[in-house]
């Protein structure tokens, strides 16, 4: 009689070669929940003739979490990307020994507490933002937040805005991510002239920001990433080289170009859609804000309507709904096994939109944290991926965003745009596309 662990793992219907692309270019969380519950927590698709081995549930996250260093490696989707990007140190191609090093290298630059200490950094540069815009103007919710973002990583990172060079930096993120990691586009993309340019102009920052950096060491100032990354050395004690420590500033400031601009798009759009939301986040900001005498690290801490709006928007909109990896040797998960080799996608998100997780699911609900009967089970709620390589940022991630919203809040009035119902795109990561915008209305209260 044959064994379950021996029997095919089910397959998803889809088209030949393109597989599910098609359905994947639009809310891939959702696609992979109806699959979930037609083929249960263990299924495979097709994705442009790559055969992928998806795993979902609470089940699968705990797997992620407890055995994923074991069974799992990153080199294999993301060592295109560390080479292109002229490095053998990359921290998200990296696994077991020498990515917990570099992680302890990175951890102060991407700390809450780094975040925490420079709030007045992030609330200006959103501020000198809010000021260019102009009565009336409707501005893209993902591109405006995503130059704000950057600009903010630039100055906490490296000490420098990205301004014109924006362009440039998300070319080479978003090429390098559709040709090396999601292998939607071919490598001849990296050949055009227009990325080459890109590249070319990204790399010549870099070596401006590493030569200040090296000729004005940290002794009269705060320590950033880059200083960093400069003493730094590797798992086996020796200097880093340029090119490595120049990979390390680009992946700085495009650290949250799509991920924490994302996400905070959704959030802003949540709090001007949802139902009474915005009155009551003004209402807790401008309270909070006048009690404090400003925003201060504290001030954020009672903010618990404003700290719900960021975990809500992080369970219905995760900016990673599933972790790429390859398996690294065979194991067995729900009675099937996944052979060595296999391209895996642990859906980190589905268990967000579980019910016997988080009651209506579909609801965005930002009092159901504060309810005792509200579930709380380890490993389902899990935004920022788990394991080895969970978000080395999140907590920061957590502060910017929170601290960025607080402060167009207080000070820009805002409204939606036509039409305002979101799309949730994915190119490459879960987005709200690039023409879905918010309308200002004009300044609301001083900062």
């Amino acid at each position: 009689m044959q064994s379950i662990a021996s029997r095919p793992i089910p397959r998803a219907k889809s088209l030949p070669y393109l597989g599910v692309a098609l359905d994947l270019r639009v809310d891939p969380l959702r696609h992979f929940l109806n699959l979930y519950h037609e083929l249960g927590p263990i299924f495979q698709i097709t994705l442009l003739g790559r055969p992928i081995i998806v795993m979902a549930g609470l089940e699968a996250n705990r797997f992620l979490a407890r055995d994923g260093e074991t069974y799992f490696t990153s080199e294999p989707l993301f060592g295109g990307l560390a080479q292109e990007m002229g490095s053998d140190a990359f921290l998200v191609a990296l696994d077991g020994p020498a990515h917990r090093h570099q992680r302890k290298i990175q951890q102060r630059g991407f700390s809450r507490d780094t975040m925490q200490n420079n709030l007045g950094v992030v609330k200006q540069i959103t501020y000198d933002f809010v000021q260019t815009w102009s009565v009336g103007q409707r501005l893209p919710f993902f591109p405006t937040l995503q130059r704000i973002v950057t600009d903010q990583l630039g100055m906490l990172t490296g000490g420098r805005v990205c301004g014109d060079l924006f362009d440039d930096l998300w070319a080479l993120l978003n090429t390098n991510m559709n040709v090396q990691v999601l292998k939607t586009h071919p490598k001849f993309f990296l050949k055009l002239p227009k990325y080459v340019r890109s590249k070319q102009r990204v790399f010549a920052f870099a070596r401006e920001v590493l030569e200040w950096h090296r000729a004005n060491p940290p002794v009269d100032r705060e320590p950033r990433l880059i200083d960093d990354l400069v003493a730094g050395v590797d798992e086996n004690g020796r200097p880093y080289s340029d090119a490595m420590i120049m990979s390390g500033i680009a992946g700085a400031y495009f650290a949250g170009m799509d991920t924490v601009a994302s996400t905070l798009s959704f959030m802003l759009y949540s709090a001007l859609k949802v139902p009474g939301l915005l009155e009551r986040l003004h209402a807790e900001i401008d309270g909070v804000w006048e009690s404090e005498g400003g925003l201060t690290p504290a001030a954020l801490r009672k903010m618990d309507v404003l700290h719900a709006t960021a975990l809500e928007t992080l369970r219905l909109y995760p900016i990673a709904p599933f972790t790429p990896r390859t398996s690294t040797k065979a194991f067995e998960f729900e009675g099937y096994t996944v052979p060595a080799g296999s391209e895996v996608y642990v859906a980190n998100g589905i268990p967000h939109l579980l019910p016997e997780f988080f009651p209506d699911p579909e609801v965005f609900d930002v009092d159901r944290y504060s309810r005792p009967d509200q579930p709380k089970t380890p490993h389902a709620f899990a935004p920022f991926s788990l394991g080895a390589h969970t978000c080395l940022g999140a907590g920061a991630a957590e502060v910017q965003m929170m601290t960025l919203i607080a402060t167009l809040l207080r000070t820009a009035q805002l409204g939606l745009g036509q039409p305002n119902e979101v799309t949730i795109f994915a190119n490459p990561l879960p987005n709200p596309g690039r023409e879905f915008a918010f309308r200002f209305d004009g300044m609301r209260k001083p900062l």
